[in-house]
């Protein structure tokens, strides 16, 4: 997958990044809910398969301490550009978000952002991708993820539910279950997507309460 992600981001055919106007809002809507009970600047945050870094920017701009990573050099290349036009500080790191240690990004996070990056993981990389963000987030940390609903797509990603993130994450808890707000080209209507918001077990739940799902649905 990041062989393929190499070739698109050379050939600039990157379609993913074309929904700022829709994602941009959302993010901002459940980002307020980490910030109201914390005081900028927030504390770091780290944008997990960052691409070009447009929601770095936007994190840094919002007052947090912002780190990327992404596999693909040419993004990170991007990403530093579009950091220094909109004259923010972040740092940025060509690294694997399964590895996060390794790539040297840093320790003790408090917020960490996936838009859509979970969605290509296969379940060996999913649990450890949730073993090295054990690893480098503070107590308080919360997560913030964007994923297709699960399903079978032939070659596109399977997408995820909550048993696959309480899988991937043992111990966390969701706190907050929400659907993607926004129309979609045609092809990929089915997908439907979902924000996920969820805290460490030993962080206090800020701005929502805590979702359990099981077979029966939420309690």
């Amino acid at each position: 997958m990041s062989r393929w992600y190499r070739f698109l981001y050379k050939v600039g055919f990157t379609p993913w990044e074309q929904d700022s106007d829709v994602v941009g809002p959302q993010i901002d809507q459940l980002l307020a809910l980490d910030e109201a009970e914390r005081h900028a600047p927030y504390g770091q945050a780290l944008d997990l398969g960052c691409g070009t870094g447009r929601w770095s920017v936007k994190l840094a701009q919002r007052g947090w301490c912002v780190t990327g990573i992404d596999v693909v050099p040419a993004a990170i290349e991007a990403a530093h550009r579009n950091a220094e036009m909109a004259s923010v500080d972040a740092n940025f790191v060509v690294g694997d978000v399964t590895a996060l240690r390794s790539a040297g990004v840093g320790t003790g996070f408090s917020f960490f952002l996936d838009v859509e990056c979970f969605n290509h993981l296969d379940a060996r990389q999913r649990e450890a991708m949730g073993r090295e963000v054990n690893a480098v987030a503070a107590p308080d940390a919360t997560l913030l993820l964007l994923v297709w609903s699960r399903a079978r797509r032939g070659p596109l990603p399977p997408g995820a539910d909550p048993r696959d993130l309480l899988m991937a994450f043992p111990g966390w808890r969701i706190l907050n279950d929400l659907p993607y707000q926004g129309d979609l080209p045609s092809p990929l209507r089915g997908i439907a997507p979902r924000w996920y918001r969820m805290a460490r077990p030993d962080s206090v739940p800020i701005g929502g309460r805590a979702v359990v799902r099981d077979a029966g649905g939420d309690r």
